[in-house]
Order: structure tokens, then C-alpha cells, then sequence
């Protein structure tokens, strides 16, 4: 159990990513117009292939149709804009425009918006040339989620460039003074609580078995964390859980770091080739609409 002191003042701890409840509300928006543009075309969608010319909606829905193409043009282009975040960070120019963790949610957003059109475009149909960029576009798709995961679980800055090393050892040193000399915290549950951290990591575990071990660490944690804090005042023990869940993540995150800089690569790794095939494909399908008329028929 423990006892926080009479605390002078709040300090704020610095916080490297901030939740923007913008962003979640034109997600929000985008998924409910998303599946309001299923439903309209449910009946369609859901009719056999060799059935769909004889349907009211066909002319509206098929891939060249008036819909379907805008469906394709408005996914297409945004898939083209998320590589506006591998400008950002490449281009000396672009390097002060904006901070960067919002050209990622950009980025992402562009990411998980863009192939839902794209599904649209294709009216669930992906045969030949097309299927080869369709299907690389879900691997992009999915292993970016994953992705965002592992970029949260490296430190960062307010902007969202990753601290490096030093700077997260002095980040847990504040933590771990502002947890002893404002909340009372003793030296013994700092210890006991770093014995916590370290049984859910195992640096020599495979990097598969590392990520799946993730998230049941972070939840381990977080009622281990509960359970120091159960006999206190319910006054301060929201924020002190708070201040404890983030120096005891933090910690495992510096056991981890070596370990989760080399799965971040390997992501990388998986997820570049997709994204060039899904690029070179879908360019190429672009062309051969445009060259046939088919797209503007």
C-alpha cells in the first residue's frame, strides 16, 4: 500500500502523444458515411456476378460506373496522399511544417479511409491484375494498425519524433522523483513495482513472442499498478495509478528497447515492399482504364 504526502502543487507530466478528439470525430463521420454507402448498395453488392448487369444500381456501382469511379478516384487519391508523411520526414524542407505525429494520423487515416473506397470501387469484385494490387493494399492496410502500435510503444516527443535513449532515462528519473517528493512513494514500491516490470518481459524471447506479449504486459501492469494504490484516499489515487502505469510502461519499454527498435525495423521491412506493389499495380490499372475508356464508360 501507499501513502501519498500532503502535496504542494500539481505538476504535469510531459506527455508524448495526446489524444485528438477531431481526429475521432471525422472518423467517426467518414465510417458512418462509409456505412451508409454499404447499405445504399447492399442489394448489389450481395447479387451474383453474372446477375449484376441486369440490376437497377448497375450502371451507378460497377467499378466504371458513375459512383464506382468516384468511389475508385477519391480511394486513389487518398492512398496518394499518405506519402505525404515519407515527404515530411525526408524532405529538408517540409521538416518544420507541422509536428509530425499529425502528418502520421494524416497518414493513417488516408490508410484506413482509402482502401474502404477502394473495396467500394472494386463493387467486391478483384479478379487478375487488379486482385495483385488489391490484396498487397490490405496487407498495407492492416500491418500499418500494427504499425501505429509499435510507433506508440517507442517513446516519444510532443511532436513525434522518437526521444532517444538518454532522454527517456532522464524522463524516468523525473517520474521517479516527482512519484517520491509529491506523492510519497517509497523507494521499496518503486522496487517492488520494477520487479513487476520486469517479469513481463523476457529479452530473450523471440521478436514474434515479444509483440504478442505486448499488450498482455501493458494490462499485467496496469493491475499491478491497482493493486499498489487499493488502500489510498480515492482523492489522489486516479492520478498517482497515472503517474505509476507511466513510469512502470516506461521502464519496459527501456528492459524492451533494443528489442522493439528491432521490431519496428523489421515492420518496415514487411510493409514497404507491399506498399511499392500495391503503387506499381494500381498505377498500372489506372493506365489501362484510362487507355481502354473503360473507366469512362
Amino acid at each position: 500500500m501507499i501513502e501519498p504526502q500532503t502535496r504542494r502543487r500539481t505538476a504535469s507530466l510531459p506527455k508524448t502523444y495526446q489524444r485528438n478528439w477531431g481526429l475521432a470525430v471525422l472518423y467517426a463521420l467518414s465510417l458512418v458515411t462509409f456505412g451508409l454507402l454499404v447499405a445504399y448498395g447492399w442489394d448489389y453488392y450481395t447479387t451474383p456476378l453474372v446477375e449484376r448487369p441486369h440490376h437497377p444500381q448497375y450502371w451507378d456501382l460497377k467499378p466504371g460506373g458513375s459512383l464506382g469511379r468516384t468511389y475508385g478516384i477519391i480511394g486513389a487519391s487518398l492512398m496518394t496522399l499518405m506519402m505525404t508523411y515519407s515527404l515530411r520526414k525526408r524532405v529538408k524542407v517540409l521538416r518544420s511544417v507541422g509536428q509530425l505525429r499529425w502528418w502520421l494520423d494524416f497518414h493513417i487515416y488516408c490508410g484506413v479511409m482509402g482502401p474502404l473506397l477502394i473495396v467500394l470501387h472494386s463493387s467486391l469484385k478483384v479478379t487478375g491484375v487488379v486482385a495483385l494490387s488489391f490484396w498487397s493494399m490490405v496487407l498495407v492496410a492492416t500491418s500499418g494498425i500494427l504499425g501505429r502500435y509499435l510507433y506508440l510503444q517507442i517513446p516519444r516527443r510532443r511532436s513525434g519524433d522518437a526521444m532517444s535513449l538518454a532522454e527517456v532515462e532522464q524522463l524516468s528519473e523525473g517520474l521517479n522523483a516527482k512519484l517520491t517528493s509529491q506523492y510519497g512513494v517509497t523507494e521499496k514500491a518503486l522496487h517492488r513495482l520494477d520487479g513487476v516490470v520486469k517479469r513481463t518481459v523476457d529479452g530473450s524471447a523471440g521478436l514474434l513472442r515479444i509483440l504478442a506479449s505486448l499488450p498482455l504486459g501493458s494490462a499485467r501492469l496496469q493491475w499491478q499498478v491497482k493493486a499498489l494504490t487499493r488502500g489510498m484516499s480515492t482523492q489522489h489515487r486516479a492520478e498517482l495509478q497515472k503517474l505509476l502505469q507511466d513510469r512502470a510502461q516506461l521502464s519496459r519499454r527501456l528492459l524492451l528497447w533494443e528489442r522493439l527498435q528491432e521490431l519496428f525495423h523489421h515492420w518496415h521491412v514487411f510493409h514497404k515492399p507491399f506498399a511499392i506493389i500495391m503503387y506499381i499495380f494500381a498505377a498500372v490499372h489506372i493506365a489501362v482504364a484510362i487507355a481502354t475508356g473503360y473507366g469512362f464508360s
